[in-house]
Protein backbone atom coordinates (compact mmCIF):
# COMPACT_ATOMS: atom_id res chain seq x y z
CA UNK A 1 0.00 0.00 0.00
CA UNK A 2 1.29 3.45 -0.90
CA UNK A 3 2.00 6.16 1.69
CA UNK A 4 -0.81 8.33 0.32
CA UNK A 5 -3.33 5.51 0.78
CA UNK A 6 -2.24 4.87 4.38
CA UNK A 7 -2.55 8.56 5.28
CA UNK A 8 -5.91 8.75 3.54
CA UNK A 9 -7.27 5.77 5.44
CA UNK A 10 -6.08 7.27 8.73
CA UNK A 11 -7.65 10.66 7.98
CA UNK A 12 -10.95 9.03 7.02
CA UNK A 13 -11.00 6.82 10.13
CA UNK A 14 -10.24 9.72 12.48
CA UNK A 15 -12.79 11.96 10.74
CA UNK A 16 -15.52 9.34 11.08
CA UNK A 17 -14.57 8.61 14.70
CA UNK A 18 -15.05 12.32 15.43
CA UNK A 19 -18.43 12.28 13.67
CA UNK A 20 -17.37 14.85 11.07
CA UNK A 21 -18.41 15.04 7.44
CA UNK A 22 -15.82 15.69 4.76
CA UNK A 23 -17.36 19.12 4.31
CA UNK A 24 -17.04 19.97 8.02
CA UNK A 25 -13.44 18.77 8.26
CA UNK A 26 -12.44 20.58 5.07
CA UNK A 27 -13.98 23.78 6.41
CA UNK A 28 -12.20 23.44 9.77
CA UNK A 29 -8.89 22.71 8.03
CA UNK A 30 -9.31 25.55 5.54
CA UNK A 31 -9.15 23.45 2.40
CA UNK A 32 -11.40 22.45 -0.46
CA UNK A 33 -13.60 19.43 0.21
CA UNK A 34 -12.53 18.01 -3.15
CA UNK A 35 -8.87 18.08 -2.02
CA UNK A 36 -9.72 16.39 1.29
CA UNK A 37 -11.72 13.72 -0.55
CA UNK A 38 -8.70 13.10 -2.79
CA UNK A 39 -6.46 12.75 0.27
CA UNK A 40 -8.85 10.22 1.81
CA UNK A 41 -8.89 8.21 -1.43
CA UNK A 42 -5.08 8.22 -1.56
CA UNK A 43 -5.09 10.19 -4.81
CA UNK A 44 -3.44 13.33 -3.42
CA UNK A 45 0.02 13.72 -1.91
CA UNK A 46 -0.61 16.30 0.83
CA UNK A 47 2.14 18.59 2.04
CA UNK A 48 3.21 18.64 5.65
CA UNK A 49 1.42 21.98 6.04
CA UNK A 50 -1.89 20.42 4.99
CA UNK A 51 -1.35 17.41 7.25
CA UNK A 52 -0.81 19.77 10.18
CA UNK A 53 -4.02 21.64 9.31
CA UNK A 54 -5.98 18.38 9.11
CA UNK A 55 -4.51 17.14 12.40
CA UNK A 56 -5.36 20.43 14.12
CA UNK A 57 -8.94 20.25 12.83
CA UNK A 58 -9.22 16.67 14.10
CA UNK A 59 -7.67 17.55 17.46
CA UNK A 60 -4.79 15.09 17.10
CA UNK A 61 -1.02 15.33 16.78
CA UNK A 62 0.21 15.31 13.16
CA UNK A 63 2.24 12.16 13.84
CA UNK A 64 -1.03 10.25 14.35
CA UNK A 65 -1.80 10.71 10.66
CA UNK A 66 1.46 8.98 9.77
CA UNK A 67 1.31 6.02 12.17
CA UNK A 68 0.33 2.62 10.85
Amino acid sequence: MRWEELVGQKVRALRKAKGLSQEALAHEAGMAMRYLAGIERGEENPTLAFLVRIADALGVEPKELLER
